[in-house]
């Protein structure tokens, strides 16, 4: 790694890169002691906005073979996988997953996402049935905003809560 450190840790691998200013990275490191959840906000964000990213472009390629339903229901299914484990790593610092409640918070996801978004292109269509594979694939991830908030909280305060010693989740 090129003047970065790669360290092994508890949690997995974390890489270190230098940074040419000092007092920024107290200040970084002084935000994400004192503002934990907004930080882990801001991170969910990128994780959030290159997922929805992805989806689109899986939606788009899909889109050649498959309706637009089945189509979003692969996008999701393949775009929801990678970015829970993104989340598990950056935004919550690789933090140990209860895996029954990350499981149940892929599917439940997944259904939420499909069911939603099914209904914002259905809409789509009756309200501009014109409307072409890149309007629909805008579409869903202008829509999907709303539905990551939620998937924030769901992750921030139960699949990926602190866990206390006699097993039970606080935030």
């Amino acid at each position: 790694m090129a003047n970065g450190v790669i360290e092994q840790g508890g949690r997995g691998p974390r890489l270190h890169l230098p940074t040419p200013l000092p007092a920024l990275t107290r200040r970084i490191e002084w935000l994400r002691l004192q503002h934990p959840t907004f930080v882990q906000l801001a991170r969910f964000a990128v994780v959030g906005g290159a997922g929805t990213g992805l989806n689109a472009l899986i939606y788009l390629a899909m889109r050649t073979w498959m309706s637009p339903v089945p189509a979003n229901v692969v996008a999701l299914l393949l775009s929801t996988a990678l970015t829970t484990e993104l989340n598990r790593r950056f935004t919550f610092d690789g933090a140990d997953a209860h895996r029954l409640r990350a499981s149940v918070q892929d599917v439940v996801t997944v259904v939420f996402y499909a069911f939603y978004s099914s209904v914002v292109l259905l809409l789509l269509g009756w309200l501009a049935p014109g409307a072409g594979e890149w309007e629909e694939a805008l579409t869903v991830a202008a829509a999907s905003v709303l539905g990551g908030l939620l998937r924030f909280v769901v992750m921030r305060y139960w699949v990926f809560a602190p866990v206390c010693s006699d097993g039970s989740a606080h935030a």
